[in-house]
């Protein structure tokens, strides 16, 4: 087991037992170590979720999505969408407990509940709540939720402090809102535990095995001048390939942009008369348009089942096809990921390079962070000014990102 892997079980430990800054902590520390390592990022946005940064955790989320093509985490994306409303009932609640307006601020913290987004701030005040309606039993329960995950909340404490001072019986809980709330804490563990699906590096090793025969020729001295003559062969008539138009059109027509893509290569720099001339013009037009789409299309997915043979393979005809297309600067990036995933660095600074001098100042598509971060961790062991280049740059541009982490700190401060 690896270093990162190794520190992702630690973290897991701490979060169970109650030490959520101490898990935040080693989850960074292991995703410093290796950011393809899905399950620390998950659990990582999952800290940041309960204690309701949900910018943060829709980063590491996002993120992880883009760099490990990580399932779970776009099933946590998706999720977050109705916790936006959920934000502003919290807010609400939080200004109504201000005006001393209790049993309505209760009842937008009950509907918070429905979520485990904010889960510790949620809890914390309806535990203030109940303290106020005089339900300590209810208070006790809504302390012990938080406390579960931060033994070391600090407003848990202070509402336990009040409970104490008010002579309530610790152990006197509601022993069927304890087990829902603990059955929910063991779902979100599951949930993460679940998350280990780091991608996988794929290699593709190919051997060619080479068979040598060789060949013996005995050679006779000949006394006589008319020895035996060498004949030549007559050279072969080499036939011309005739150009496929009518198969070409067909295509087209049928949009089969494979080959067609195929078709293109073969023929683009052959001679051919004008109407052929024009057929090929045809092709590279709706390569160059509704091609692009489809070969980004397939190489996203392809990436996605963790084929990155085949993702590359697409993404670079996307790639050669699209430079006038939209989805250009997201096609430059999601090839130079699959490069990155494959642990080919040379290509992966290509093209990360080329997104970052190229679409940096107008990216609004979140890949400039992730692009940073590869390459500044690339040269870190090929060209240290580079390095630092983009490490300073991470942080000048981005100074709350999720990648300014040890790594990023370490090439700076060398």
């Amino acid at each position: 087991m690896d270093k990162s892997k190794k520190i992702y079980i630690k973290a897991s430990n701490k979060y169970n037992s109650g030490y959520i800054d101490k898990a935040m902590d080693l989850c960074e520390e292991s995703i410093s170590l290796d950011i393809k390592n899905a399950a620390s990022i998950n659990l990582k946005g999952l800290l940041h979720y309960l204690k309701g940064d949900i910018d943060s955790a829709r980063k590491l989320w996002k993120m992880n999505h883009q760099i490990n093509n990580d399932g779970v985490s776009e099933k946590y994306l998706a999720s977050t969408k109705s916790d936006e409303s959920r934000l502003y009932t919290y807010e609400k609640a939080i200004s109504l407990i201000k005006g001393l307006h209790i049993n309505e601020a209760l009842d937008l913290l009950e509907q918070c509940s429905e979520s485990d987004y904010n889960y510790i701030n949620v809890n914390n005040y309806k535990a203030f709540c109940y303290i106020k309606k005089g339900q300590y039993d209810k208070a006790m329960n809504s302390i012990e939720n938080v406390m579960k995950i931060d033994k070391n909340n600090s407003m848990a404490k202070e509402n336990k402090k009040v409970l104490i001072k008010c002579g309530v019986i610790k152990n006197k809980i509601d022993t069927k809102n304890a087990i829902y709330c603990l059955i929910g804490v063991l779902l979100i563990i599951a949930v993460t535990f679940g998350a280990t699906a780091v991608f996988k590096k794929v290699k593709s090793n190919m051997a060619k095995s080479h068979n040598t025969k060789t060949s013996k020729v005995n050679t006779a001295k000949t006394s006589s001048n008319n020895g035996n003559k060498a004949t030549k062969e007559a050279p072969k008539k080499v036939q011309q390939e005739t150009f496929p138009a009518d198969k070409i059109r067909s295509d087209i027509q049928s949009k089969n942009f494979d080959n067609l893509y195929d078709d293109y290569t073969k023929w683009k720099d052959k001679n051919v008369s004008n109407d052929d001339k024009e057929v090929i013009s045809s092709v590279i037009n709706i390569l160059k348009s509704e091609g692009v789409e489809y070969f980004y299309g397939k190489g996203y997915g392809y990436m996605d089942s963790q084929d990155l043979p085949n993702a590359k393979n697409n993404l670079t005809k996307a790639y050669e096809m699209g430079a006038d297309y939209y989805l250009y600067p997201h096609i430059i990036y999601m090839l130079g990921t699959s490069f990155y995933l494959s642990s080919d660095s040379q290509n992966a600074i290509k093209y990360y390079t080329e997104y970052d001098e190229k679409y940096a100042k107008d990216a609004k598509d979140g890949y400039e962070e992730p692009v940073l971060y590869a390459l500044a961790t690339m040269y870190k062991d090929l060209d240290k000014d580079k390095a630092l280049s983009y490490a300073q740059k991470l942080v000048d541009k981005y100074p709350k990102s999720i990648y300014n982490n040890s790594v990023i700190k370490s090439i700076i401060n060398k």
